[in-house]
């Protein structure tokens, strides 16, 4: 709509019968405090005034508060209106109002011109149709740049000194604290109790992290996102919930700020300091748990971390499971006993999801090759289980790409989330902590996709055998993981213990 902003006076046509200029006025806050509006207002009336003197036409109004530059709604209309001709000119009241990097100025200014857009700045003196144009871009947008610069490490120095105080900087206290005088206290509910119930039950070795969330969950315990009133907090305990306490001296008195900043001034991006730049005081605020008791679930995380064994690839992976929920079976691997199988569902999340369903490798093994020796001797014709062996070979071929195909694509979707998790920060939408506690949840995400990407892509370097050495089946003794996949298409597991095995092959009498 484009506005007369003299009323029914003519403004906006030339006494001369000149072309009329339609002016786009773009106003912009970058924090949303109460003097903050007035400044919102100011700018509007002062472009206003200017485009009153200067007998000029207003055609709309951008407006737009507290909004990082990459995802400014308003900036983004004006943009693809200027694209579109719709006005003349783009009036602002500093070149400042439009971008504050040198990037930022010196990509979108040019681009208007280019385009027939005049753009003209009042504090700076700065217009388009002036043949010093250029030079005063580059000379501004340098100044700013480095204003921003100077802002930031005022920020940083600010925030740096009150850790120094002892003040918590962040932006929610940890689970079992809020803050009162600046400073780090045990919260007043129930929840430094259920931290110390953490560090006790995770010490006692009898279940794990995600085992300790589910336990929680099942209780309806209040997760921190919960306790802390964070903008869309998951309602659900995970293994990174438990983790994270588990890993957090804040439980013992330390204070530890400082412990990442942005990898270049306006970058999403964060990297992490050098110890010797954090800022860590001990004894700072009061203790939820002894330092015996920290340092021994430090310890119990390492020792378990190495002896933790891999899901991929086992000997049945992708070809057992659990005969009731579909899911797949999880190879569980002991220092003591017999290597076994459980339904994953169970092993995860407990028996509200499903059973235990377990069965022993050994038995497994047994059972095939027994299955194949009689099959052999007393049923199948060599050259038919031969040709039957090598379509299931191709079969199981064309499955594995599907599958890295999946989990190509499910990485490119965790990316993609990574992204908009950084979006919704610089936009104001979650804060800084719940930025990095999605960052944390979908950077192991993406490292075991990764990690299982990778373990396919190794167990898929075995050259498939040859139609000859298929043929030595017949002498089999001893089955490996190649020849399994050949051998077996699918094995479904009930609760009973009863087994049921589909070959890649068909028996023919």
């Amino acid at each position: 709509m484009i506005y007369n902003v003299l009323g029914n006076d003519g403004l906006g046509t030339p006494a001369d019968g000149g072309k009329t200029m339609k002016v786009a006025t773009y106003v912009r806050v970058s924090t949303i405090f109460e003097e903050q509006d007035s400044s919102i207002i100011n700018q509007e009336e002062g472009l206003i005034d200017y485009i009153h003197t200067n007998n000029w036409l207003l055609f709309d109004t951008y407006s737009e508060r507290k909004t990082s530059f990459s995802k400014r709604k308003e900036f983004m209309r004006l943009i693809k209106d200027a694209m579109g001709k719709k006005f003349d000119v783009i009036l602002v009241k500093s070149l400042s109002r439009l971008g504050r990097s040198i990037g930022e100025l010196n990509t979108i200014v040019p681009e208007l011109v280019k385009k027939g857009i005049r753009f003209v700045a009042i504090t700076e003196s700065f217009d388009t149709t002036q043949s010093d144009w250029q030079t005063k871009l580059a000379i501004f947008s340098m100044l700013y740049q480095m204003s921003s610069q100077t802002t930031s490490d005022f920020v940083r120095m600010a925030e740096r000194t009150r850790a120094m105080r002892g003040e918590f900087t962040g932006s929610f206290p940890p689970y079992g604290y809020e803050k009162a005088d600046k400073k780090l206290v045990p919260a007043t509910n129930d929840t430094p109790e259920i931290v110390r119930r953490i560090f006790s039950t995770y010490q006692e070795g009898t279940l794990g992290m995600q085992a300790i969330a589910n336990q929680l969950n099942t209780e309806k315990v209040p997760t921190p996102a919960q306790v802390q009133g964070r903008k869309n907090g998951s309602e659900y305990w995970c293994q990174s919930s438990i983790e994270y306490i588990l890993t957090n001296p804040a439980y013992i008195g330390y204070l530890v700020a400082q412990k990442e900043q942005a990898i270049t001034l306006g970058s999403s991006q964060r990297k992490n300091t050098a110890p010797t730049e954090q800022i860590v005081i001990p004894d700072n605020h009061p203790a939820l748990i002894s330092k015996e008791q920290y340092q021994m679930a430090q310890s119990l995380i390492q020792r378990r971390s190495h002896n933790k064994v891999s899901g991929m690839p086992n000997l049945f992976t992708h070809l057992l499971f659990c005969a009731d929920c579909g899911g797949g079976m999880h190879c569980v691997k002991r220092p003591y006993g017999k290597t076994h199988y459980m339904c994953g569902k169970y092993k995860l999340w407990g028996k509200d999801y499903c059973k235990r369903h377990s069965i022993h490798e050994a038995n497994l093994l047994d059972l095939i090759q027994a299955d194949i020796h009689q099959l052999m001797n007393e049923h199948v014709n060599k050259d038919t289980l031969v040709r039957g062996l090598q379509k299931g070979s191709q079969i199981e071929e064309k499955n594995h790409a599907k599958e890295v195909a999946a989990i190509k694509n499910n990485i490119d979707k965790i990316e993609k989330r990574k992204q908009i998790s950084e979006d919704k920060w610089l936009d104001g939408d979650i804060t800084k902590e719940q930025y990095h506690e999605m960052l944390d949840r979908l950077s192991k995400e993406l490292t075991v996709a990764k990690e299982k990407l990778l373990h396919l892509t190794k167990s898929n370097e075995v050259k498939q055998p040859l139609l000859s050495d298929i043929a030595k089946l017949v002498s089999l003794d001893k089955l490996d993981r190649e020849l399994l996949l050949m051998l077996v298409k699918r094995i479904d597991v009930k609760e009973d213990g009863d087994v049921k095995i589909t070959y890649n092959f068909k028996v023919t009498l």
